[in-house]
C-alpha cells in the first residue's frame, strides 16, 4: 500500500494533472471577481448558481479549502519526485568513490577506439591535453596492470539544478499556503483627523484588528482640468499606546510598510461638508454680507427681519456642479425653498444669494495586506533562478580514457557522457582525435 501511494505521488502524470487543475481554476478565479460583498454576487448570478458558487467559496477562491488542497497535493507530489531523484543526483555530484569500470567503454553513448604506435609517455601527455580540452579539469590517472586509466569531469554541480527547481517550487507553494492561512487583505476607511485600528476583510469574513492605530493627518487630491483625479496621497501616523511610533505618506504605487503590513492607497471619498460660505446681498440697500454656516443652521440676513438656513448639500446638481438647498424664512410668509449653485447668483425676494465655497472633509481608503509567506516566496524565486542557470548554462561532462598495450602498439578507448549539446561535443571530439591520429596513429 505504501509503495503504491509513493508511486502515485511521485508520478509525473499527477504533477501534470495538478498543474493543469491549478491553471484552469486560476483562470476561473480571474473571470469571477474576488472579494465582493455577497449581495453583489446575488445580483449577478441566479439563485441556484449562487448557492453552488458559495458552497465552493468561489468568491474567495484562493482561500478556499479545495484550492488549498490542490496546493498541498502538488507540494507532496513535488516532494516525492525530489526524494526519488535526489539520490541519483547526489551520487553524480558527490560520488563516494570512483571505481574503474571497463563497462563504460561499451555502454556509453559516446565511444571511440583507435590505435597508436607512439611511445607511452607521448600518449599519456596527449591524453592529458585531450581530456583537459574536453572536460577542462585536472585529470585523474590510475594504473591497473598494464593499462592506464584517465578520468576528467566538468560541470558536476549542474546536476543540482533540478533539485534547486523542485525545492524552489516547494518554497513558493509553502509561502502561498502560509499567506493564505495566516495572512489577510482588506480595507480601512479613515476620515481626516481621526484614527482607526480595524480592517474590513475582502473575504467578507469580518474584520481584523491591527493592534495599533492609524491616524490620517492629511489627505490631498490633485485633479486634471477635465476633473479626473491626478494624484491622491495620505499622510498617516502610526500610534501604539497613544504614542507616535512611525509616520509616512501613502501614494498610489508607493505603499507604507510597517510591522509586516503593507498600506496601499486604494480609494478616497468625501466624508462630510461644512463651513458653507454664502454671500448675501440686500437688493434694496445694496449691502453684502458674508455668512459661514453649516447644515441646518439659521442666520439672520442683513438689514431685515428675515433669516436663512441650509438644509441639504449635493455634490453634483444636475450632474454638473455642487449646490445647496436654501430656505428663506420671513415673518408672516411661507418658507421659500430653492437651490443655490456654486458661483451662480440666485435671487429670492429682496436678496441675492451666491455659494462661494465650502470645506470638504475626505476619508482615505487604505488597502491593508499581510503576507507572512513573502520571504519564502522570494527564497523560492532565488532558488529557481539558480536552478535554471545551472541547468541551462552548464553541462555535466564526464570522459573516461584507457590506454592498453596490444600487439604492435597501444589501443586507446574513450567513453563520454554529456548532459546536453551532444552533437557539438561529438564534433569537437572528432577534431581532437583526428589531430592526435595525424601525430602518429597506426
Amino acid at each position: 500500500m505504501q509503495t503504491k501511494l509513493y508511486r502515485l505521488f511521485s508520478s509525473v502524470r499527477l504533477a501534470i494533472f495538478l498543474f493543469l487543475a491549478l491553471a484552469v481554476t486560476s483562470i476561473f478565479g480571474t473571470l469571477v471577481q474576488q472579494g465582493l460583498p455577497l449581495e453583489r454576487y446575488e445580483k449577478i448570478f441566479s439563485p441556484d448558481v449562487f448557492v453552488v458558487l458559495k458552497f465552493f467559496n468561489v468568491f474567495d477562491m484562493y482561500h478556499s479549502w479545495w484550492f488549498t488542497l490542490l496546493l498541498v497535493l502538488l507540494s507532496i507530489n513535488i516532494l516525492a519526485c525530489t526524494f526519488k531523484q535526489t539520490p541519483r543526483v547526489m551520487n553524480l555530484t558527490f560520488p563516494r568513490k570512483r571505481e574503474i569500470d571497463d563497462s563504460v567503454f561499451t555502454s556509453s553513448q559516446i565511444r571511440k577506439t583507435w590505435h597508436s604506435q607512439q611511445d607511452l609517455s607521448d600518449l599519456e601527455e596527449q591524453t592529458q591535453v585531450l581530456l583537459k580540452s574536453l572536460a577542462g579539469t585536472p585529470v585523474q590517472v590510475k594504473k591497473i596492470n598494464d593499462a592506464r586509466y584517465f578520468f576528467a569531469e566538468r560541470g558536476k554541480y549542474s546536476c543540482l539544478g533540478m533539485v534547486f527547481v523542485h525545492v524552489s517550487i516547494l518554497f513558493i507553494l509553502g509561502g502561498g499556503l502560509i499567506g493564505t492561512i495566516w495572512g489577510f487583505s482588506g480595507q480601512m476607511n479613515v476620515v481626516e483627523g481621526t484614527t482607526s485600528d480595524t480592517v474590513l476583510l475582502f473575504s467578507g469574513t469580518g474584520t481584523e484588528k491591527l493592534g495599533f492605530d492609524v491616524r490620517c493627518d492629511d489627505f490631498t487630491v490633485d485633479f486634471y482640468e477635465m476633473g479626473m483625479p491626478k494624484e491622491y496621497r495620505t499622510d498617516v501616523t502610526i500610534l501604539e499606546g497613544g504614542k507616535k511610533v512611525a509616520s509616512g505618506t501613502i501614494r498610489v504605487n508607493h505603499p507604507l510598510i510597517y510591522n509586516g503590513l503593507k498600506f496601499c492607497q486604494a480609494t478616497y471619498g468625501i466624508a462630510g461638508i461644512d463651513n458653507f460660505r454664502i454671500v448675501v446681498q440686500n437688493s434694496r440697500t445694496g449691502k453684502k454680507t458674508g455668512l459661514t454656516m453649516g447644515l441646518m443652521e439659521k442666520a439672520a440676513l442683513p438689514e431685515s427681519t428675515a433669516s436663512f438656513a441650509i438644509t441639504r448639500f449635493v455634490p453634483n446638481q444636475g450632474g454638473e456642479i455642487p449646490a445647496v438647498m436654501g430656505v428663506l424664512l420671513e415673518p408672516g410668509k411661507a418658507h421659500d425653498i430653492f437651490w443655490i449653485e456654486k458661483n451662480k447668483r440666485k435671487e429670492k425676494g429682496d436678496f441675492t444669494f451666491t455659494l462661494q465655497d465650502f470645506d470638504k472633509h475626505y476619508y482615505t481608503g487604505i488597502q491593508v495586506s499581510k503576507d507572512p509567506g513573502v520571504p519564502f516566496v522570494w527564497t523560492g524565486f532565488s532558488l529557481i533562478l539558480s536552478g535554471f542557470i545551472l541547468s541551462l548554462f552548464f553541462a555535466h561532462t564526464r570522459v573516461w580514457l584507457r590506454i592498453a598495450a596490444v600487439q604492435g602498439g597501444y589501443e586507446i578507448s574513450l567513453a563520454a557522457d554529456v548532459s546536453k549539446n551532444k552533437k557539438v561535443f561529438r564534433e569537437k571530439l572528432e577534431g581532437l582525435i583526428g589531430t592526435l591520429q595525424q601525430g602518429g596513429a597506426a
